[in-house]
């Protein structure tokens, strides 16, 4: 197992606009200090702003009237939740791993707000994605929908968990437009990690088709053959790509054991 870490306050504070800053998380180390500062000395924007050089006009938000840059309250939230620097045998990494995995295979996150959704499967209420937001701890409401698959939508912090899950890789917006990639912490992750994101990937989209199982994708090519690579790592049996289908054998099939 790697000493790797997840979702740091770096991660999560660039899913943020800079503005006028090269990088988004410098408005986060304004704000501390800025904050730090003043309630060291027991002073308000004016003195703080001439003390560190910063304009006065941003300082008096966060002095003065007690407000944060959206960064900050981002990264406070996802804190509360204890979604920061999660290592790969945390049960939050769990739940996090299950809801990409989703993402990718059925939900959506919105490019406008960060607001995520997540399919249900056949299973309904008992899909692997409620449990995965319950572990997470985040309320949700379910959302019957006509000819398409219901879906769980949270209810508390669901923009910070959909920052979250897109700065540990999950697609955001049309998964249709752009080059799709697996998320790179799969890439020497545990073997439960990886096995877990393609099961539940699998209870979404695969199919049995006499003994095997079998999905379709209108994805890239080079997306399918980065999935079914994966597939078949965590199988051990053969899996291919024909067109836009996904194909795992009965070797392969059989050894997830009950995923449809």
């Amino acid at each position: 197992m790697t000493d790797s870490v997840f979702v740091t306050e770096e991660d999560l504070a660039r899913t943020f606009d800079g503005g006028a800053y090269e990088d988004a998380f410098e408005i986060v180390e304004q704000y501390r200090e800025a904050t730090r500062y003043a309630s060291k000395h027991d002073v308000k924007s004016g003195a703080t702003a001439s003390a560190l050089d910063l304009p006065r006009s941003r300082l008096r938000t966060w002095i003065d009237d007690g407000g944060a840059p959206d960064a900050v309250n981002c990264i406070e939230a996802a804190r509360r939740h204890g979604w920061l620097n999660l290592e790969y045998d945390d049960p939050k990494f769990d739940a996090l791993n299950s809801l990409i995995a989703n993402v990718f295979s059925g939900g959506s996150i919105a490019r406008e707000n960060y607001t995520p959704t997540f399919a249900l499967n056949r299973r309904g209420n008992e899909s692997h994605v409620i449990d995965a937001l319950e572990l997470a701890g985040v309320d949700y409401d379910l959302l019957e929908r006509t000819g398409r698959a219901d879906e769980a939508r949270p209810t508390t912090d669901g923009r910070v968990l959909g920052r979250v899950l897109a700065s540990l890789g999950a697609p955001v917006g049309s998964k249709a437009v752009g080059e799709l990639e697996l998320p790179t912490y799969l890439e020497g992750a545990p073997d439960e990690v990886r096995r877990l994101f393609v099961v539940c990937y699998l209870e979404n989209r695969a199919h049995a088709h006499g003994s095997i199982l079998k999905f379709r994708e209108e994805r890239s090519r080079a997306y399918l053959k980065e999935l079914a690579a994966l597939i078949q790592d965590v199988t051990g049996g053969p899996v291919t790509v024909s067109e836009k289908n996904v194909n795992l054998s009965k070797a392969a099939a059989e050894n997830l054991g009950s995923v449809i």
